[in-house]
Order: C-alpha cells, then sequence, then structure tokens
C-alpha cells in the first residue's frame, strides 16, 4: 500500500514537473517572439526616419504638409482676431524642436519666412503648390534621372513646377509662392562653386520663363507639359538658362 501511494506520488510529481517545464519552454517562446517583433518595429521606424531623400518620400512630404495647412487652419479657427504675423509666431513656436511631430515640424522650419505667410494667407493654394513642386520632382527625375544644383535639370524642375502652379492657382499667386521660396541669405557659395546670387537669379528667371508657358498652355496634362518643357530646354537657343552642363 504504501509502496503504491510513492509510486502514485512520484508520478504526480513527474507529471507536475513536465507540465512546469512546458510552461517554461511556452513563455521563452512568448518572449522571443516579442523581442523579435520589437526589432522589426525599431527597424521600420529607423528606415521611415531614414528614408528622406527618395522619391517615396514625395507623398509623405504631401500628407505632413497638410497638417502643417490644418494646424494653420485650426489656428485661425480658434482665435479669428490674430494676425498673420501672430499665427507665424505661434507656429513657429509650436514647432520649434517638436519631438511629437517631426515630419511636421521638418516641412515647416525649412520655409522661408515669406513662404510661411503665404501659407498662412492663402492655406489652401499653399497645398497645390506643394503638389506642384512633388510633380516637378517627380518629373525631373524620370527625365534626367536626378535632380541637380545649377544644371539643366534644375531649370527644367524651376520651370516646370511654376508652369504647373500657374495652372493650378494662377501666374499671380505663382509668382508669390516661388519669388518668396527664393527668399533667403543669398550670400556665400553653393556646393558647385557658384555664388549663391547666381543661383537665385537664374531660379527666379527660369521661374518667370515657366509662368509664361502655363499661362500659354493651360490644357496640357503634367506629362505633356514634362514632355514640352524637356523639348524646350534642349532647344540650341533655349529661353531656360543654367550654370552648369
Amino acid at each position: 500500500m504504501t509502496y503504491n501511494f510513492y509510486k502514485v506520488l512520484t508520478v504526480l510529481n513527474y507529471r507536475k514537473l513536465q507540465e512546469v517545464k512546458n510552461m517554461k519552454k511556452k513563455v521563452s517562446k512568448l518572449i522571443c517572439m516579442t523581442l523579435i517583433l520589437c526589432m522589426l518595429m525599431s527597424i521600420n521606424v529607423f528606415a521611415q526616419e531614414g528614408n528622406l531623400g527618395n522619391s517615396e518620400t514625395i507623398a509623405v512630404e504631401q500628407s505632413e504638409f497638410e497638417k502643417v495647412i490644418e494646424e494653420i487652419l485650426q489656428i485661425q479657427k480658434s482665435n479669428p482676431m490674430m494676425t498673420e504675423e501672430e499665427i507665424l509666431v505661434t507656429m513657429d513656436a509650436k514647432f520649434d524642436n517638436a519631438k511629437e511631430a517631426r515630419g511636421i515640424s521638418e516641412i515647416w522650419n525649412v520655409l522661408t519666412d515669406a513662404e510661411k505667410k503665404l501659407c498662412i494667407r492663402y492655406p489652401f493654394d499653399a497645398l497645390k503648390v506643394n503638389t506642384a513642386r512633388n510633380i516637378a520632382t517627380e518629373q525631373t527625375e524620370r527625365k534626367f534621372g536626378h535632380s541637380g544644383l545649377g544644371d539643366r535639370s534644375d531649370a527644367f524642375r524651376h520651370g516646370i513646377w511654376n508652369a504647373e502652379m500657374t495652372i493650378l492657382i494662377g501666374a499671380e499667386k505663382a509668382e508669390l509662392f516661388a519669388t518668396a521660396h527664393e527668399d533667403k541669405d543669398t550670400s556665400g557659395m553653393e556646393s558647385d562653386g557658384h555664388t549663391k546670387e547666381e543661383h537665385k537669379n537664374m531660379d527666379l528667371h527660369n521661374n518667370s520663363v515657366g509662368r509664361r508657358i502655363g499661362q500659354e498652355n493651360p490644357n496640357l496634362s503634367e506629362e505633356q507639359m514634362a514632355d514640352y518643357i524637356y523639348e524646350l530646354i534642349h532647344q540650341e537657343h533655349s529661353e531656360f538658362v543654367w550654370l552648369n552642363n
């Protein structure tokens, strides 16, 4: 009788031990799976944060730019008596190294003060300006394989940007936004060896040519406009100018 009792007790203890071992295995697997998921999420976030230079960023930037405009509209709605200058100060303070809104902060802070004021004054037109900018970048990379500095691709980018802006918001406002974009410090040199002042003059000239093309060809599609300006920019006596071959 005693022997059978101890035998049963031994069997129960063995089963208990096996259950504990199985539970430990399950817990270990859960911990491993959790660690793997955390690592994958970290890698994904790092890739998104570091991927600021490729063409896929365009759609994200457009989305983030819309959030910038939403912030402006919310401030205007909540404070209808605020002046443009006061809204500018409020936005600058809100997005000064704002870690919780990194994408929005980066886009807002890269704008010139003149561009920021136009975004506040014409928020819905600003969205179209950004759309035109994205079209210009995409078409430049499609046509030239890169988006350069001071070269023919640079001239093309400014030309088509202004042409598309003119179609979307009219030549007058297109000129305001394009000129505001160039309202920055022009002292010193660019990386291509030309002065910043030379680059500004080049951009302002090509902007003007682009707006005229937009006025004269309002019914061209994005692809047709890109083809047309690409053809013009490769003519022997092109109206467009650039600094580097």
